[in-house]
């Protein structure tokens, strides 16, 4: 569109009167231009301000973030398109499993599977408001509508599940070895035909885990092992039970810790030593370039991979998980 098209559009889009479509058609304008900045910094502050907020709460309805906050001021002095550009990037995992994971429709269930072939973590959020972090290679299945007495779910690799809370309704995860079912609670899963120990490990509330094969019922059976927080289940190869370790280490789960952060003009060193502390992580920098980067950020109730996700967008950089380590990376 051209600048005086632009110009009647944003007008309709500010006092609400633009259609579905061309109210669409901004957004889609923002993303692709991110805002064309010399049309912007003519509108006055007030128009500004409002263009910033309609776009943040367009995009925060439209993608379940507003129960979190995160704002960005850019340091080239165009603040509001930072604040509109951490709606855009804190949900950056919606997008991101459009283009870089494979997810399809099963007619004939009516169920939908994802596998998060990045290097990042993905999030997916499922019909019951529950939220499943994948790691790499992990994949997942799901229901288009959940059933009245259950929330049945299949996984492989390593996800981190944030329940939602439903004593009648348990969540039922089948994987490759176990059964781990769920009244409510943050745990996470690791279990796939490539790996030799599947594993329970609760965070918080209450999980039953019992081996593949024997009848899974809502109710908890004799069969089940019941874990509480910071306790975990363990079924080798070797093992034809499940091991029980009431004192699981959960060091490696602090990442998806929900916690408040704030920087003010910090370099991207700084906010990288400030994320391996409070998540107890390992990241590093691998461009020098970027180690000079600036940004000032209010992050609230955000998890590390939601934090990675401000940073890819606002820092224009990547990260990819190697093992333990997490590696930042300057894109082009």
């Amino acid at each position: 569109m051209n600048k005086v098209q632009l110009s009647e559009l944003l007008d309709k889009y500010l006092d609400g009167t633009c259609s579905p479509e061309e109210a669409a058609a901004i957004n889609h304008w923002y993303e692709q231009s991110q805002g064309e900045p010399e049309y912007t910094e003519s509108l006055t502050a007030d128009k500004r301000s409002l263009l910033k907020a309609k776009i943040f709460e367009s995009i925060a309805s439209q993608t379940n973030i507003s129960s979190k906050t995160a704002t960005i001021s850019a340091m080239n002095g165009k603040w509001w398109l930072g604040i509109a550009a951490a709606a855009l990037l804190l949900v950056a995992f919606k997008f991101f499993i459009l283009n870089n994971t494979h997810q399809q429709t099963r007619p004939q269930s009516l169920s939908f599977s994802i596998t998060n072939h990045s290097k990042n973590v993905l999030r997916q959020l499922l019909p019951d408001s529950s939220v499943v972090w994948l790691s790499p290679e992990a994949s997942l299945s799901w229901p288009k509508k959940f059933a009245v007495k259950s929330r049945n779910v299949a996984m492989a690799g390593s996800c981190f599940f944030e329940v939602t809370k439903n004593p009648n309704r348990p969540f039922i995860i089948t994987s490759e070895h176990i059964v781990t079912k769920v009244w409510g609670t943050s745990f996470r899963v690791l279990d796939g035909k490539d790996i030799k120990n599947a594993k329970v490990t609760v965070v918080s509330g209450k999980v039953s885990v019992s081996k593949k094969g024997e009848a899974v019922q809502a109710k908890l059976t004799a069969g089940e092992v019941l874990l509480y927080p910071k306790e975990e289940a363990v079924l080798t190869d070797n093992d034809t039970q499940l091991i029980t370790n009431r004192q699981a280490n959960l060091s490696d789960l602090k990442l998806y810790d929900h916690i408040d952060l704030s920087f003010e003009k910090a370099k991207l060193t700084e906010i990288v030593a400030v994320l391996n502390r409070k998540f107890d992580t390992n990241i590093k920098i691998s461009n020098k370039e970027l180690d000079n980067s600036v940004m000032t950020a209010d992050l609230t109730n955000l998890n590390l991979p939601e934090v990675l996700e401000v940073l890819k967008a606002a820092m224009k950089l990547n990260y990819e998980i190697s093992g333990d380590l997490i590696i930042l990376k300057q894109t082009n």
